[in-house]
């Protein structure tokens, strides 16, 4: 994503209010695109089909749309991971001959691992009819398929697309899902209704990408030696990417697997009494990711470039090292400010986690878990931020470091409050997140610091390597 944020900087300069708001707003898609769309799908699918569908069929939906999620993510991440850091070398080296055979062929790889595992998780490890693993494995490539179109579109910045994609996307899936709903055709047809709107935003997406890089596409020999060499060099890159996906659903798997798992009538587990408030928990990080794509990647980026012009004009050491010290301070200064904003929204919702409860029809004994999430998602936030800019400063093998390290702690820590009582199930998840949180600044802080030393030193060591 390097260089995106330039269309958002133009934005927030406005000097209307609409401007900067427009700014955040095209940000979260951007950082949370298909999050939100499957948050406001099924909210209105939901209400919409609640009068005419039973609340086990409406599980169905909700539980494959989950299902979906989490496989194309993991089935996607290293390879999309992979394949923008490719993207982001040619677009450097002004070479766009090769760019949509790249997009070409990280579609391909990312679907094959997301058929492959899709397949294997509703064909072989559980008992789905034939119409669900259908739905469930056609779902998951489509979105997968997105996954890769919304991280190429990083590059074209052009956050109204992206935006119209996504809306248009919606009401697609939410006017099909309906409409089955209304007839009683069920939760699977509902489902082909929810993937033909991520068709929609795939499309549009990519439409979008054709445009702006309209060089076409006559083979894929030259992208597929990019991307080895990129992973060759590069593997940690792959390594955090998985860990990092794998990650983000672990936990989930694990109280599902326990006691606490519920099956469904498509055949799938759920545990809706750690679902549901983690589900609302994980929503208040996007605002936060709105802002970090706003503030950090355009007053970062520009003390980024400041930085390496000055190395780029021959700069004295004494004027490269201050660049460097200003980097570090607008960095920290950044993070500081928008971990403030994220402070303040955990506080409120930690504190009307009982009036959140009852608005959004959970139990009471689920406001532990609410809690515990609500806190643990402040930390993964930074946790989160400060990965991603170690990926900005190629510190790869750290970033996989953590990666790993978050996985097997979250993992570990869930198993044990697994067979404890519902009230402490999401502790794993609470103090994971905030070790990883501080662990990673640290990181960070230790990579700028060293920044010279990376910049000069590493690139050449990178240079030998490849």
């Amino acid at each position: 994503m390097a260089g995106i944020g330039f269309e958002l900087r133009r934005l927030g300069g406005r000097d209307e209010i609409l401007g900067p708001v427009a700014a955040v707003a095209h940000a979260a898609i951007v950082a949370a695109g298909p999050w939100l769309y499957t948050v406001m799908a099924i909210l209105v699918i939901g209400e919409a089909a609640a009068p005419v569908m039973s609340e086990e069929a409406l599980a169905s939906f909700r539980v494959l749309v989950v299902y979906v999620f989490s496989l194309s993510l993991v089935g996607t991440a290293p390879i999309a991971m992979v394949g923008t850091r490719v993207l982001a070398d040619a677009l450097y080296r002004r070479q766009y001959g090769d760019v949509r055979a790249l997009f070409a062929l990280t579609l391909l790889a990312g679907g094959a691992a997301t058929l492959v595992l899709s397949a294997l998780v509703f064909l072989v490890l559980l008992p789905t009819a034939p119409d669900v693993a259908a739905v469930g494995i056609a779902a998951s490539q489509v979105v997968s398929m997105v996954w890769v179109g919304l991280a190429f579109c990083g590059a074209v910045r052009d956050y109204l697309q992206v935006t119209l994609a996504f809306a248009t996307g919606l009401l697609t899936a939410v006017g099909l899902a309906v409409s089955a709903a209304l007839v009683d055709l069920g939760p699977v047809a509902m489902m082909w209704g929810f993937a033909a709107g991520f068709v929609v935003v795939f499309l549009w997406l990519t439409a979008s990408f054709a445009a702006t890089f309209p060089a076409p596409c006559r083979t894929l020999a030259a992208a597929r030696s990019a991307f080895l060499q990129r992973l060759r060099c590069s593997p940690s890159l792959a390594v955090g990417a998985l860990a990092g996906s794998l990650s983000v659903w672990v936990d989930k798997w694990i109280i599902w697997m326990s006691g606490y798992g519920e099956p469904v009538e498509a055949g799938l587990i759920h545990a809706p009494i750690y679902d549901g408030p983690m589900f609302i928990a994980s929503l208040t990080v996007v605002p936060a990711l709105a802002l970090f794509v706003t503030s950090l990647e355009t007053t970062f980026f520009d003390r980024y470039q400041t930085y390496f012009h000055s190395i780029d004009n021959h700069a004295t050491l004494k004027t490269i090292r201050r660049q460097a010290q200003i980097l570090e301070r607008e960095t920290m200064r950044t993070l500081a400010g928008i971990m403030m904003v994220q402070t303040a929204l955990c506080i409120i919702v930690v504190l009307t986690a009982p009036a959140i409860v009852e608005a959004v029809s959970l139990q009471f004994r689920q406001i532990g878990v609410l809690r515990m999430g609500t806190v643990g998602a402040l930390f993964q936030y930074l946790f989160m931020s400060c990965s991603a800019l170690l990926i900005f400063f190629d510190a790869t093998r750290i970033y996989a470091a953590l990666q790993v390290a978050f996985l097997a702690s979250l993992a570990g820590l869930t198993l044990v409050f697994s067979h404890l009582e519902p009230g402490t199930l999401g502790a794993g998840y609470m103090v994971t997140c905030i070790a990883a949180g501080f662990a990673s600044l640290l990181a960070l802080m230790r990579v700028l610091r060293s920044i010279d030393f990376r910049v000069f030193v590493g690139s050449a060591t990178s240079a030998q390597r490849a």
